[in-house]
């Protein structure tokens, strides 16, 4: 039995992640897909827009075999922390052959050229990145700059999945891991680019692991990214809450997003906007707020991970002026720290996420999977460096977990004890 791996946050599930899936069995040959996914929080320092056993449903419908949760101080970390996380849980499975992963570039060669330097860190490039620190740049620009005078494609550490794909080849040679790196181009620009074009420069048809792969035709493929469906599905639930017997005012919009969403995907969203809402950053500003002014110091939430202590003085200054999460996010936000900076920094204290708790998972819980699929099950239990939790009851390692996803569902009644897990 040949088993791929993926790395996802699924934040929702969209037809480039079906493509993605598809590809990865291709490329692969792979009989089962084992998905680590990312829980209620994500990378960037946001909920998710739906909760983990909805989105890990639809990544189940979808053609992943098996769907495990990233535990939330790797899921909103930095890239090198949510890679680090996903593959130790992927290497400690004992069962994964090949780990596929979109990026912009495409090629592998490029990117595991960039991780070995990354890794190694020759001298020359940590006295270039320390000259550019001191010029003021922040890190990523201080990174890319040193990164140039070894690289031409000066591009691949502006581009967020070349990043993440590099972070996941770093962390696959620090474990001198067995399992294959496959990389496919990202069909679909990231965040605030939505042309869906195919990068500049990337041979579609290219084989794109070590080893060859059958070439796919690609340039009709055209994804919307998950933050645009995210846009547009808060604008649709703003129009049903402002005309909801006024259908000409959404109806367009919701016929947009059925075409850009597999149709499991679309129905379970539609199910959640008739009967909920969707989950946004600006629902727990209240609780954030008066987190932030509980503090007696200064340099108190320099104990949560992602803040530093000159961070932790900038938050408890202008906590005063607190209006909502984003807007505070705003305010917080300087050169040095970039946006996503804050957001997680600001996550992880309104979470409780200390720096303590960037460690190694410790277990692979199980969100789902295919009744079809239990022989990946059965060997995961044989082989697998960690326990395979199916039920979080009796387990008191996860408490941190069970309450990090409570924090989601503020103000419902939830227990994540009594949940059961996803199977079709």
């Amino acid at each position: 039995m040949k088993v791929t791996g993926i790395i996802a946050e699924y934040n929702p599930f969209h037809q480039g992640h079906a493509y993605h899936l598809a590809r990865a069995r291709e490329l692969t040959g792979a009989d089962r897909l084992l998905v680590v996914m990312g829980g209620n929080f994500m990378q960037r320092g946001e909920p998710a827009i739906v909760d983990k056993y909805a989105r890990a449903e639809m990544a189940l419908k979808n053609g992943a075999d098996l769907v495990l949760e990233l535990p939330a101080a790797a899921a909103t970390g930095s890239a090198e922390y949510f890679a680090e996380g996903a593959v130790e849980l992927l290497d400690a499975s004992g069962v994964v052959d090949a780990l596929c992963f979109g990026s912009e570039l495409g090629k592998l060669a490029p990117l595991e050229k960039a991780a070995a330097l990354l890794l190694e860190e020759p001298e020359e490039y940590r006295q270039l990145l320390r000259e550019e620190l001191k010029r003021g740049k922040n890190f990523p620009e201080a990174r890319e700059i040193a990164f140039s005078a070894f690289f031409p494609e000066r591009e691949l550490l502006s581009a967020p999945n070349n990043i993440l794909a590099i972070e996941y080849l770093k962390a696959l040679k620090r474990r001198k891991s067995s399992i294959e790196a496959v990389t496919i181009p990202r069909l679909g620009n990231y965040h605030g680019n939505d042309s869906g074009q195919v990068p500049q420069g990337t041979d579609s048809s290219e084989s794109v692991s070590s080893g060859a792969a059958p070439a796919l035709e690609t340039s009709s493929l055209r994804f919307a990214s998950a933050s645009e469906i995210r846009r547009q599905l808060y604008a649709l639930e703003e129009l049903l809450q402002k005309s909801p017997d006024q259908p000409g005012s959404w109806q367009s919009l919701m016929a947009d997003l059925a075409d850009e969403l597999p149709p499991s995907s679309f129905a379970l969203l539609k199910d959640t906007l008739l009967a909920a809402h969707f989950v946004r950053a600006e629902d727990f500003a209240l609780p954030l707020h008066y987190r932030l002014m509980q503090a007696k110091d200064s340099l108190e939430f320099a104990a949560y991970l992602d803040v530093s202590e000159e961070l932790s003085r900038r938050i408890y200054s202008l906590r005063q002026d607190f209006t909502g999460w984003d807007a505070f996010v705003d305010l917080v936000r300087t050169r040095q720290y970039t946006r996503s900076r804050v957001s997680r920094a600001l996550l992880h204290i309104f979470l409780d996420i200390r720096q303590e708790m960037a460690r190694f998972p410790k277990e692979l819980r199980v969100l789902g999977f295919r009744r079809e699929a239990s022989d990946l099950l059965s060997e995961i239990k044989k082989k697998s460096r960690l326990p395979l939790v199916t039920k979080a009851a009796g387990h008191p390692e996860l408490s941190e977990e069970i309450r990090i996803s409570s924090f989601y569902h503020l103000g419902e009644s939830y227990n994540e004890l009594s949940r059961q897990l996803i199977i079709l």
